[in-house]
Formats: structure tokens, sequence, C-alpha cells
């Protein structure tokens, strides 16, 4: 709310007031509502006089009121005893007009309107002046005296302590100064928020500064153009490490109006700081020590230093890095959480210029076994299941084999059965063989460098049941089979039994069964001196499978329900000394 504003009329005087809400914003073209009481003695003494008005801002916000004549809430205005005393003016505002007021403040009246004055304070008072009507009569603390009435838009000021008629639209801007930000050795961004006009144009407004403080536009300054609301200053050709004042400042008719001091200093023109490193000692598998000497601040205060490092060459500090105090010196670093093999790593410190780096020296952590973990296990069946690895460290070595390892016993080993992979890759996959139907397996990944073997964690699993599982281990033929095939020792592919063709001669396995429901058979088979081995389920050739020289191979095909005759037919070819072997044959459910 704006002051009073006081001028002369009969039997009242006038008020003019700018509205603002609460967020400091101004309330156009609404209605609002007052309550204005007249206080005597003190800002808290009795009310003499109280009234209600109902206006509406325009579009700056402003309403004019003439204080007694309004609806009147109690006392008489045309009563009150002007000259009996100091006198109050309390003003409340309804900003919704619903008749709730908010206190906006108390001020006292200045100067009584003289023609108010005139009626009730009888005779004896000395004025200079002639009054005519519209002038106001005021005390200058010695003597009553009259302001002449001034003009229509006029609003009434206070000069040094005592009122007087300013220009008509006449108010300094009103503008903030915003923090200053971006420092450097020639800079900085400021800028400020003009959040009242002064009821006149904004013709230029912007940022001044100065050395000294209290800056004013005679200063250095920006200009940032004319208008309200907020801006931002681009300040240039400051000297380095100095420090400034600075005030945002916006013109208007009434004159130029300033902000809030701020104060900032410029940066020094440093450089990077000056490092070396030290060399690397008490190496171990994933620690070692190291550090450095900061033998220049590059002109600024050294706030951070370390050692930085790698596993590629200049690391940085966006790398994995120490931070072992600030200013000048030796300094030592002990770096941790690494694993086998070589690194990278500098001395750093930063001043306000940036970061500057040391000599890159090279290390290589003591090799341990590879650390990997087992892959979950799936696809598990009657015949076997499929797992794997993922290496997440070498050891610092060279990988020379992978694979799974299992056993009926915990902590399977590759003195177990084990797979090796082929693949070249941290992580491989790997497929079970030689397994049991119905049996619990204990399984890990392994992979070997040239420090040893390192395993994954354990898993377990259970084979699936089958319909018919067999791997000749009774030393005897198993019942439903015939042919000539024997069982031998002399070659196995999972135990010490196997069944065993002619040699040298064809011949034929068959097994007669029923099946329950439809699955796959599997076998494992394996041809020496270049003969072949074929399948037939009820005299229907499945698969041949020659000699390749590669061993043990497995064999698979599905099968239907009901009643079978399988067969493995050996193909002896003449000239040739060939035999052959199955074994582990299992008909899953």
């Amino acid at each position: 709310m704006a002051e009073p504003l006081i001028a002369q009329t009969p039997n009242a005087f006038k008020y003019q007031a700018v509205v603002r809400d609460n967020a400091g914003q101004i309330v156009v073209s609404k209605n609002v509502g007052f309550r204005i009481s007249i206080l005597q003695t003190i800002a808290t003494g009795s009310v003499v006089y109280s009234e209600k008005h109902t206006a509406q801002t325009n579009a700056f916000g402003l309403v004019n009121l003439e204080i007694g004549s309004g609806t009147i809430v109690s006392g008489i205005f045309s009563t009150i005893d002007w000259g009996s005393g100091s006198f109050f003016v309390k003003i409340e505002l309804d900003a919704n007009n619903n008749g709730s007021f908010s206190e906006m403040g108390t001020s006292q009246l200045l100067s009584v309107p003289y023609s108010l004055y005139a009626n009730k304070a009888g005779n004896g008072l000395t004025i200079s002046g002639a009054p005519q009507p519209g002038d106001i009569l005021f005390n200058n603390g010695i003597s009553w005296g009259l302001l002449s009435k001034g003009i229509n838009g006029q609003t009434l000021r206070l000069d040094n302590g005592l009122p007087n008629w300013g220009e008509p639209g006449y108010a300094l801007p009103l503008v903030t100064t915003s923090a200053v930000t971006d420092v450097l050795q020639t800079g900085a961004k400021s800028g400020g928020n003009i959040i009242a006009t002064g009821f006149t144009d904004i013709t230029a407004h912007g940022v001044c500064w100065g050395i000294n403080q209290n800056p004013t536009i005679a200063d250095s300054k920006t200009v940032e153009g004319k208008g309200i609301g907020t801006f931002t200053s681009t300040i240039i050709n400051l000297e380095s490490n100095t420090t400034y004042y600075l005030r945002a400042y916006a013109t208007n008719s009434a004159g130029t109006a300033y902000g809030n001091q701020v104060t900032f200093k410029t940066i020094l023109n440093v450089v990077f700081p000056t490092t070396i490193t030290a060399a690397v000692t008490n190496i171990t598998a994933n620690a070692v020590t190291s550090g450095g000497s900061v033998t220049a601040t590059g002109g600024g205060e050294v706030t951070a230093r370390g050692v930085c490092w790698s596993d590629h060459q200049n690391p940085t500090i966006s790398d994995s890095k120490t931070s072992d105090g600030a200013g000048t010196g030796e300094f030592q670093s002990q770096i941790s959480g690494l694993i086998p093999g070589t690194y990278y790593a500098r001395a750093y410190a930063t001043n306000s210029a940036g970061t500057g780096y040391g000599n890159m020296v090279t290390f290589a952590t003591e090799k341990t076994l590879p650390v990997l973990t087992t892959k979950a296990i799936t696809d598990i069946s009657a015949m076997g299941a499929v797992s794997g690895g993922n290496i997440t460290s070498a050891g610092g070595g060279t990988i020379s084999g992978r694979g799974i390892c299992w056993s009926e016993s915990p902590n399977p080993t590759i003195a177990n059965e084990k797979t090796t992979s082929t693949a070249t890759t941290s992580s491989f996959s790997a497929a079970i063989a030689k397994a049991c139907p119905g049996t619990t397996y204990y399984l890990k990944a392994y992979a070997t460098n040239e420090i040893g073997t390192g395993y994954g964690e354990q898993r377990i699993f259970t084979t699936s049941d089958a319909q018919y599982y067999t791997s000749f281990e009774s030393g005897m033929t198993p019942v439903g089979w015939s042919g000539p095939f024997t069982v031998s020792n002399a070659s196995a592919f999972e135990g010490s039994f196997s069944f065993k063709s002619l040699a040298n001669q064809g011949c034929d396995a068959i097994y007669s069964t029923y099946l329950s429901s439809s699955g796959q058979i599997s076998f494992y088979y394996k041809i020496e001196s270049g003969a072949s081995i074929d399948f037939y389920i009820d005299n229907v050739m499945i698969a041949s499978y020659p000699d390749d020289g590669s061993g043990w191979r497995q064999g698979i095909s599905p099968v239907t329900a009901g009643n079978h005759i399988l067969k493995w037919h050996f193909n002896a070819y003449g000239g040739w000394r060939g035999i052959c072997y199955i074994d582990q044959i299992i008909i899953t459910k």
C-alpha cells in the first residue's frame, strides 16, 4: 500500500493508494474494500472515527478515496477536534471485498487540511500566509505553514521530512540486485529485478559497479534497455584479484533508483598447479601405495590433491582417485579396490584454474586365480542340463581353459566330470554330459590361468526320471535286449562298461519295449576303424553315424508312445577291422 496522500476538500481529505496482493503483485481492475479509522494521540490510541469504502483499482492498481465521505462505522467526522493533538490514520484492506479486513498500517497525519483545522482549531493559531481552498496546513517543528494546493495528478511526497508536491507521476522505480555468479579473472554476471516502475516508463536499467561502495551510473555500468521485470547483465573488463561493489539500477522520468549492494572479488590470474607422481610400492593383488608432491600452486590455493588411476593411459580425476588433503608438499596415497592387471596412475592437484597432473607411472598388480560366477542351471532333463560361467577377473593372467565341472558329491573340481568350453569371451555356456536320470548333482563353473583354477559358486540340480535307462554297469546284458552285442569293459562312455559289437562283422543290438509316453531316446556311440552304425525305430532307419575319429558322440531322436523295436545295426566293411560301442541309453518321459 502507498502512504496516504492528503489534499484539500470540504469536510474530507483525499487518500490515494496502490493495492498489492500478498506476493507483492499489483491488483488491477478489481473491487476492493477499505476500513479507515482516525486514532488520537498515538498510533494505538482511541478510535474517534471509522468508515468503510468500496472502490475499484485501475490498470495501475490505484484507488482514490475521500476520507470523511465513506460509510460511517463509528464516530462523526465533522466533530473531530483537529487542533487537540496528534492524529493517526489506520488503513485496513478487504482485498476480496468480502468483509475480511487485513491491517495495512497506521500513519501519522503530518498535516491536517486547513479547512478542517480551521473549523475546529479555534482562534490564536498563527499561520504564515493566507490559506486558500485546497492548501495544506503542516507544522515544520517550529511554526505552522501552508502548502499550496497541487494540480491534478500530482502526488504528495516528503522532502527532508516535510510535505511537498511531486511532478505528475513522480516516483522513483523500485529495483533489487541479483547475486553475482560466474566470477572469473576479468568478468562476472549479475542483474536485477525491477518490481515497480514509479508510475512512469523505465527508460534504462542495468548494473553499475566500482571499487568503492555505493556505485552509481557515473561509474562503470551496463545498459540493458527498458521495461520491467528481471534482467541479467554480463560484466567485463574487470581487474583480477580485485574486490568490487555492485548495484542494479533503473531510471525513469523521476530519476535513477538503485538496488541493494553486493560485493564480489575477481579471481587471481592463476595456472594449473605443478605435481610430481611418486613411485608405486607395496604392490599386492588389490592394493598399492603411491603419492606425489605439489611443487607449485600455480598462483592459486591448492584445494585438492591425490592420485588418479585407471586401466587406460593418462587417467584423470574423472577416473578412480584418492583425496589426500590440500596445499603444497609431499603426500602419500593408498590405492585399493584393484583387481590383478596393469594400471596407469598420475598425481593431481586442483586450484581455481583447474587440475594439473604429474608424470604417469605404470604398475601391475600380482596375479591371482581367476574370479568367476556360475550361471543358473537350465534345460534340466533326464540326460543332463545346461549351465556356464561369467569370468569377472582373469586374475591378471591369461585364461587357458574354462567350462563346468560336476559330481554327485559337493564341491566338484576339474578332477571330477567336466566340460571344456571353446568360448574366448568372459561369458560362456556349456552342456552337461554323462548325467544319469533321477540323480542329484553339484556343479561349478571353472576357469584356469597361469596361477591355477578358480571356481564359481556351487549350484545343485536333479535330473528328471526316464522311462528307460541303462549304462550296462551291471556287467550283464539287460532284460529285453537281443543280438550278438555283449557287455564289455574294454571301453565305456560313463562308468566301466558299455555294449560292444562283434569285431569286423555286421551285427545288430535290438531292444523291444513299450513306452507309456512320447519323449526322446538318447545314446552315446563310439566307432573304430572306419565303420558306421545305423539306428532304426520299428525297422525305419532314423540316422546313420559314421566313424569321424572323434570318439564318443551322442545320438538323439524323438520317439512316440507305444510298442517299439529299437535297433542299432553295425556296418563292418570288408578289409577293415571294425568295432563299435553304445552306452548310456536314456528314453525320457
